[in-house]
């Protein structure tokens, strides 16, 4: 009671106000605290925030997926929420995935881990140490990433100084540099330690020539949960291309299989200032809009690159510089881009029309709708330690967070599960084989996908 004997009346409680929020098999979860304290890092889970389907980021990048929804448990959010950014629905799958405790991806991760950390009881002998096998990269592997940055900044400053044959190992070392340091390094697997992982990717970057952020939300968002989904995979490169049957066809489309090679053999230029107008226009990629502070690192990125890449080559070298770009394009281009193309683009690939309309585990869906190159025999390994894995796309896109040194023996037991469940893996004995693949699929998509009415501007 009051005074004068008046009852008090606290004010109603509104709802709990989140500036963003993780949206989990249904369920919303306040991850801002545990982002800190994240042993991928913080950048790592920010990546999913928003997200109307987050388990699909609990299953692909952890081998044990309970353990983290045991440890997430307490911070689901109940009652009335209102949040600053809200959870964009349109992101949601277009395909019905499933995560059985029984199926097909389930089952495959927990086989696959016992038979790994099998191998490192073998090699330690000691089932403390099992219990703590490494399943991204070593010290040796980052030490070979570090030296290999550091002969492309010593190859690149030879290139301004008017070396072709500079510009030819630049070329070289950039393409490898996409593919093993900055990939492997934005899905947090360079190195144990997300520091690491953070400097080593920043730093390869501004070689690359993308936009870090607007890589991380298309890239390891949008491409690794919806592979291969209409309007959600943009790393299908529409409308210079076409592959689904739903999509806007155009009447320039059905000559894709020829006139995409020029563009493929220029593909990183494209990629760096493509990426350039899309964080001046674009909110964000992905689930989350970026900041002022990742707007600028994207722009500071892509501004470095550019002036590494063209400008000054153009001011050291003059006109005898334009050549030295295009070398340095054509070589980068092409060890990126040939290898890129033929990861979810040959024939035999699953490009959504025959997993809709179905409910279709998550994993195997992974599965059918990657393809693999040089995956056995002698090329094998080259291509692996070449590619960052890459060449081994299927076993990428299943364990993410694994470091591309565990593919090979990964890749045998991927296999083995899909044999089981009667699928045969894609894949093409060596990259010549590949390229050739995917100069069919596009051919067959226009004549398979699009009736010649459909093919017309609409």
């Amino acid at each position: 009671m009051g005074a004068g004997g008046k009852q008090n009346t606290a004010p109603a409680a509104g709802p709990k106000v989140l500036e963003k929020a993780w949206k989990i098999h249904g369920k919303l979860y306040d991850l801002n605290e545990f982002a800190n304290i994240h042993p991928g890092g913080n950048r790592a889970i920010m990546n999913a925030a928003c997200h109307p389907e987050g388990e699909l980021f609990v299953e692909s990048y952890h081998p044990n997926a309970d353990t983290v929804y045991s440890m997430i448990e307490k911070y689901e959010v109940k009652g009335d929420v209102t949040l600053e950014e809200p959870i964009k629905e349109a992101f949601e799958a277009k395909l019905d995935y499933t995560f059985e405790a029984d199926g097909w991806y389930r089952k495959l991760k927990k086989d696959a881990m016992a038979k790994l950390r099998g191998q490192g009881a073998q090699k330690f002998k000691n089932t403390k140490k099992l219990k703590k096998t490494n399943l991204r990269g070593d010290d040796i592997y980052l030490a070979v990433d570090v030296l290999h940055l550091v002969l492309l900044t010593m190859m690149t400053l030879m290139l301004w100084a008017g070396s072709w044959k500079a510009a030819v190992a630049v070329g070289v070392l950039r393409g490898a540099v996409i593919m093993r340091i900055a990939h492997v390094a934005s899905h947090a697997s360079l190195s144990p330690y997300p520091e690491i992982n953070m400097i080593m990717y920043y730093a390869s970057m501004m070689f690359a020539g993308t936009a870090p952020e607007i890589w991380s939300r298309k890239h390891v968002v949008r491409h690794h949960v919806n592979t291969n989904e209409p309007v959600l995979d943009e790393d299908r490169m529409e409308p210079i291309k076409c592959i689904f049957k739903a999509a806007q066809w155009l009447d320039y489309h059905k000559n894709q299989h020829i006139y995409v090679w020029p563009f493929y053999v220029h593909v990183v230029m494209a990629w760096s200032f493509s990426d350039l107008l899309s964080n001046a226009t674009r909110a964000g990629a992905g689930c989350v809009e970026y900041t002022w502070k990742e707007k600028a690192l994207n722009i500071g990125t892509l501004l470095s690159h550019m002036a590494i890449t063209y400008a000054a080559p153009l001011y050291f070298a003059g006109w005898w510089g334009l050549v030295l770009v295009e070398i340095n394009t054509l070589l980068t281009s092409v060890i990126f881009g040939f290898e890129f193309i033929v990861n979810h683009e040959i024939i035999g690939c699953d490009i959504f029309e025959e997993s809709k309309d179905k409910k279709v585990d998550w994993g195997l869906y992974q599965a059918i709708s990657s393809a693999d190159f040089h995956p056995l025999g002698w090329g094998s390994w080259f291509f692996n330690q070449l590619t960052g894995g890459l060449n081994l796309q299927i076993c990428h896109h299943l364990f993410p967070g694994i470091h591309y040194r565990h593919y090979p023996e990964l890749t045998k037991i991927i296999y083995e599960h899909m044999e089981k469940v009667g699928q045969k893996p894609v894949y093409s004995d060596n990259v010549v084989t590949a390229v050739v693949n995917h100069y069919e699929f596009l051919k067959d998509c226009s004549a398979k996908y699009a009736p010649e009415e459909s093919k017309k501007v609409q």
